[in-house]
C-alpha cells in the first residue's frame, strides 16, 4: 500500500507549482468557483441604478406593476420604446420579481423607486445568475471535453473576466447572463444525451424548452442552433478518433440533421412570435449604428470591432461604456472612422481576421480541442458584427456568451501546457497571473459603476474624445441635482429643515457642475447636438436660468439638425418653454414654437398641454379644449390636462355669468 507523504509528492509533481489551482473534488471546484465571485462582485451590491437601467427599469412603469405580467409576452420590451425592437418578456419578468421582493412603502424621506434596499435585490439577482452561469459553464466544458481541469479553469476564468462587469454589475446587463444561462443549459443536455435513441427524452425536451429561454431573454440566442451544430460535429469528430465503442447514430454526420431540426423549428417558432409583437424580425433602418453610411464603410468599420473585441478578450484594458469614434484601439492608439478598406487600422484588423481563419482550418485539420472555440467566438460574435444591420457598434455586455469561447480556450491552453513537464511551470504562473489580473481589474471596474455621476467620470478619463462623455457626466449631474431637489422638497414637509437644506445645496451644487459640464461640451464638440439637448433641458427645469443663453444654447442646437429630423421637436419645445419663462412672458413667439414641434410630432403630449395652457391664459378656449381632448383620448389620467380641463369649464362659466344682463 503507499504511503500518504508519497502519494502527496506524486501529486505535487503531477500537479506542477501551484497544486492549489487543482482542486480535489466537484464541490470543492463549485465552492471555488461560488466564493471567488463573491469576492469579485461583492462590491456591487449597493450600487445604485446606472446608464440604461434608467429606462428598461426606473422609468418602466410596467416592470412595477405585477398587472403588467400578461403585457410582457405580447408587448414589445420596454413598451415606451417600441422603436428598439426588442422582445425580451423574461428578462422583464426577472425585474419584476425583484421589485416585488424590494418593494417597500414610500416615505417623506424617501426619494422613490430608485433608493439602496430596492437595487439590492437587482443586484443579488445578477450575481447569483453570474454564479449560475459559471456552474453550467464548468459541467457543460467538463461533459464536452472530458477534463475536469480545462472545466475548471475556463470556468474560473469566465468567473473574473473585466469584461462581464457591463453584464453583472448594470442589471440591464441582465439580458445576457439570462440569456447565457438558458443557452448553456440547452447546450449541456444536447451533449449529455446526444447519443440516445429518441428526440423527445425528458432530457432533449428540456433542452428546447431551455433554448426557447435563451431567445425570451435576447436575440443573441438565434445562434445555438449553429452551435449545436458545432457541437455536434466536435462530438462526432471526438468520437470518430477514439477507440471507444459507440453506436452509428453517434458518430458525425449520422443523425445530426435529425438532432438540429428541434432547434431550427424552436428558433422558427420564436420569429413568428417576435414578429408578430414587435412587426419586425430586426430593427428599424432608422435605428441602426450605420444608417448613413455605405456598405464599404460599414463592414471596414466591423473590421475595426472585430479587432476590439479580440484585444476586450485577451487585455481588457481602457474599458468603456460608449465606444464610437474616435475609437481607441489600445492605449494611446485611437482610430477615426475608416471611409474604406485603405485605413491603417482596418489593414490591421483584416490581417488579424485573416490569421485567425488560418489557424481556425489548421486547427480543424489537427487540434480540434482548440477549433472549437475559436467557431464558437465566430457564431456567438455574428450577431453583433453589424454584418445584419444592428443598433450598436461596440459594447462589452455583448462579450458575456462570445467570451465563453476565449475562456474555454484559456483552460484548454493550460491543461496542453501543462502535459509537457518544461510548460507546466510557466503555465501555471501565467494562469495564476491572469486570473489575478483579472480579478483585480473586475474590482477596480465595479467602482466606476456605482453610480452615473462615477460612470462617466470613469469615461471621461478612458475615452476622453468621445463626444458624448459630457453630455453623459451633465446629464448624470443634472439627474443628481433633480434627486436632491424633490428630496429636499419632500422632506421640508416633514419639518426636517436641516436635512431640507442639506438635499437643496447638494441640488445647487449639482446644478453648477452640471452646467460647467455642459458648457465644456459644447466648447469640445460645438456641433454634438445632444449637449445642447440636455443643456436646454437643464435650463428648462430650473425656477431661474440664465434665459439668454438658454435660448442661444436651443437655437444653435436646432441648427444643427436638418428640419425634417423628429426629434428636432423637442429644441423647439424647450425654446416655447423658455420663452414662457422671460419677463414679460413671450406668449406669441412660445406659441409658435409649440405649433412647429407639434407639426414634426403630433403624439407628444407635453406638448399639446403646454400649447392648451397657453392658449387658456389666452382666453382661446375653444382650441385649448380641442388640444385637451386629445390628449385625454390618448391618456384619460394625464394631471396636466385634467386641470386644464377644469380651469375651461371655470373660466367658461365665470364668462357666461358675465355675459348675462
Amino acid at each position: 500500500m503507499q504511503k500518504e507523504p508519497e502519494r502527496r509528492n506524486q501529486s505535487r509533481k503531477r500537479h506542477g507549482l501551484f497544486p492549489a489551482i487543482n482542486v480535489s473534488s466537484v464541490r470543492g471546484r463549485i465552492y471555488t468557483l461560488l466564493l471567488v465571485i463573491l469576492l469579485v462582485y461583492g462590491n456591487t451590491i449597493l450600487n445604485k441604478f446606472t446608464y440604461d437601467d434608467n429606462l428598461f427599469i426606473v422609468n418602466n412603469a410596467s416592470v412595477h406593476n405585477p398587472q403588467s405580467f400578461i403585457s410582457y409576452f405580447t408587448e414589445s420590451f420596454p413598451p415606451n420604446q417600441p422603436q428598439l425592437s426588442l422582445y425580451r418578456p423574461l428578462v422583464a419578468v426577472s425585474y419584476l420579481w425583484d421589485w416585488c421582493l424590494g418593494h417597500k412603502r414610500e416615505s417623506p424621506d424617501n426619494s422613490g423607486f430608485a433608493d439602496h434596499i430596492r437595487v439590492l435585490f437587482f443586484h443579488l439577482t445578477n450575481i447569483l445568475l453570474h454564479m449560475r452561469v459559471v456552474l453550467v459553464l464548468y459541467f457543460f466544458i467538463r461533459s464536452l471535453y472530458q477534463s475536469e481541469l480545462t472545466a475548471f479553469i475556463g470556468a474560473l476564468a469566465f468567473a473574473v473576466h473585466p469584461v462581464h462587469v457591463e453584464a453583472v454589475t448594470s442589471i440591464v446587463g441582465r439580458a445576457e447572463s439570462l440569456c447565457a444561462l438558458f443557452y448553456l443549459l440547452s447546450l449541456y443536455l444536447f451533449v449529455r444525451e446526444r447519443g440516445g435513441k429518441s428526440l423527445y427524452t425528458p432530457r432533449r425536451l428540456a433542452s428546447y424548452v431551455f433554448a426557447f429561454a435563451a431567445l425570451l431573454s435576447k436575440e443573441s440566442g438565434i445562434t445555438l442552433p449553429a452551435v449545436i451544430f458545432v457541437t455536434d460535429w466536435y462530438v462526432g469528430i471526438q468520437k470518430n478518433h477514439s477507440n471507444q465503442v459507440y453506436s452509428k447514430r453517434e458518430s458525425f454526420p449520422g443523425n445530426a440533421v435529425a438532432r438540429i431540426l428541434p432547434y431550427l423549428a424552436v428558433s422558427l417558432l420564436y420569429l413568428v412570435i417576435r414578429l408578430r409583437v414587435t412587426g419586425i424580425l430586426g430593427i428599424p433602418g432608422t435605428e441602426w449604428y450605420f444608417y448613413n453610411e455605405t456598405v464599404p464603410a460599414r463592414f471596414a468599420a466591423m473590421c475595426l470591432g472585430f479587432l476590439v473585441y479580440v484585444k476586450l478578450l485577451i487585455i481588457p484594458h481602457n474599458l468603456s461604456i460608449d465606444y464610437n469614434f474616435p475609437l481607441r484601439i489600445i492605449g494611446p492608439v485611437w482610430s477615426s472612422q475608416p471611409a474604406g478598406f485603405l485605413h491603417p487600422g482596418v489593414i490591421l484588423a483584416l490581417l488579424a481576421l485573416i490569421l485567425y481563419a488560418r489557424l481556425t482550418i489548421r486547427t480543424a485539420i489537427g487540434n480540434k480541442k482548440i477549433v472549437y472555440p475559436l467557431l464558437l467566438f465566430l457564431i456567438t460574435l455574428f450577431p453583433f458584427s453589424n454584418i445584419i444591420p444592428f443598433g450598436d457598434f461596440i459594447a462589452e455586455r455583448f462579450l458575456y456568451l462570445p467570451s465563453i469561447a476565449w475562456c474555454l480556450l484559456v483552460g484548454v491552453l493550460y491543461v496542453t501546457a501543462r502535459e509537457k513537464r518544461e510548460y507546466a511551470k510557466p503555465a501555471a504562473i501565467i494562469l495564476i497571473l491572469l486570473v489575478l489580473m483579472y480579478s483585480f481589474r473586475t474590482q477596480l471596474r465595479n467602482e466606476d459603476w456605482k453610480t452615473d455621476i462615477e460612470l462617466w467620470k470613469a469615461e471621461l478619463k478612458m475615452n476622453p474624445k468621445n463626444p458624448n462623455v459630457y453630455y453623459g457626466l451633465g446629464t448624470a449631474y443634472a439627474t443628481a441635482r433633480t434627486y436632491h431637489l424633490n428630496r429636499g422638497n419632500a422632506i421640508r414637509r416633514t419639518g426636517d429643515f436641516k436635512k431640507t437644506a442639506y438635499h437643496l445645496d447638494h441640488a445647487r451644487e449639482y446644478e453648477e457642475l452640471a452646467i460647467k459640464t455642459f458648457e465644456k461640451g459644447i466648447k469640445e464638440h460645438p456641433r454634438h447636438y445632444q449637449t445642447y439637448l440636455n443643456y436646454g433641458a437643464l435650463c428648462v427645469a430650473m425656477r431661474e436660468p440664465d434665459i439668454g443663453r438658454a435660448e442661444e444654447i436651443l437655437l444653435k442646437g436646432a441648427s444643427l439638425l436638418p428640419e425634417n429630423i423628429p426629434s428636432l421637436h423637442t429644441f423647439y419645445h424647450y425654446i416655447g418653454i423658455i420663452n414662457l419663462k422671460k419677463t414679460p412672458p413671450q406668449s406669441e413667439r412660445s406659441l409658435e414654437f409649440f405649433e412647429r414641434a407639434h407639426r414634426l410630432k403630433k403624439s407628444d403630449n407635453a406638448i399639446l398641454t403646454n400649447m392648451a395652457d397657453l392658449l387658456l391664459n389666452r382666453e382661446r378656449f375653444e382650441e385649448s379644449l380641442a388640444l385637451v381632448r386629445q390628449v385625454l383620448s390618448r391618456n384619460p389620467a394625464d394631471r396636466k390636462a385634467i386641470r386644464i380641463l377644469r380651469q375651461i369649464r371655470i373660466l367658461t362659466e365665470h364668462s357666461r355669468e358675465k355675459q348675462k344682463p
